[in-house]
């Protein structure tokens, strides 16, 4: 009696196929290891409470925030980082609000100011705003090219956050009448565990209200 012979490779196929997958699967952490994947969102920022004071766009006029904090510091246009709290811009109305480009200005009407508390100090905190700067109509025009009357009055709007966590703590608006003015908006009081626990708006000026119009 004869027996066939069945010749197959299908051992050796299947041998074959593992190693290459155990190969390139070797090679696969090797590049991992090698070029680790970039995270994204790595960027955290920081801050505990943030202020921002805000007025009409097309309007011309310099407003500036003021904050002082519980050890005396004052934080403002002329010092920008003091303590843990930080101005990110001094915002000039309309003056830098256009950025050249090769391919002509951009405009980006925005008249706003933020000042950041980046960490818990225990005390009050005063919030000023101070009008600097009233463009007179001769010096002034809009962004459609038409003449800019000057101001007679300005309303800021202003609001404070706490970020840890989030909670308005205080909204609300003042009318400004006169180049000069200083206005105080809000006094709050931060405990040491960063909860504000009193309000009040007593006038405290942080400023010796000059502009320079010398007014």
């Amino acid at each position: 009696m004869r027996f066939r012979n069945y010749n197959t490779n299908i051992a050796f196929i299947d041998i074959l196929f593992n190693t290459i997958i155990g190969i390139t699967m070797m090679f696969i952490i090797a590049f991992l290891l090698i070029n680790p994947i970039a995270k994204k969102g790595d960027i955290i920022v920081n801050a505990e409470f943030i202020i921002t004071m805000s007025w009409p766009a097309e309007n011309n006029d310099d407003m500036d925030l003021y904050l002082k904090d519980p050890t005396g510091n004052v934080v403002y246009f002329r010092a920008k980082d003091r303590g843990l709290t930080h101005l990110d811009r001094d915002d000039l109305g309309t003056v830098n609000d256009t950025i050249s480009t090769d391919h002509g200005p951009i405009i980006h009407q925005l008249n706003e100011e933020h000042i950041t508390i980046r960490g818990i100090v225990e005390g009050e905190y005063i919030v000023n705003v101070h009008w600097y700067n009233k463009k007179a109509s001769q010096d002034a025009k809009l962004s459609n090219g038409n003449e800019y009357s000057a101001s007679t009055q300005v309303p800021v709007q202003l609001k404070v956050e706490k970020l840890n966590p989030y909670q308005l703590i205080w909204a609300g608006e003042k009318i400004f009448t006169q180049d000069g003015e200083e206005q105080t908006f809000i006094r709050f009081y931060v405990n040491s565990e960063g909860k504000v626990t009193s309000i009040n708006h007593l006038s405290y000026p942080l400023t010796d209200g000059a502009s320079p119009n010398g007014n």
